[in-house]
């Protein structure tokens, strides 16, 4: 959870890229972060916190 509020609160209030997607696969439980002003940005979050 931590890791996932810092990933988007980087992304929204210092760089200021919008957030477009976010979403959780039920396979992995894994989070997904689709962002940027072209959706060039993408994150993966573990359930562990790490950040791909």
């Amino acid at each position: 959870m931590q890791s996932s509020y810092g990933i988007k609160l980087r992304l929204t209030y210092i760089t200021l890229q919008p957030i477009h997607l976010v979403c959780v696969d039920d396979r992995t439980s894994n989070l997904y972060v689709l962002a940027g002003s072209t959706e060039n940005l993408e994150f993966q979050i573990t359930p562990d916190g790490e950040v791909f």
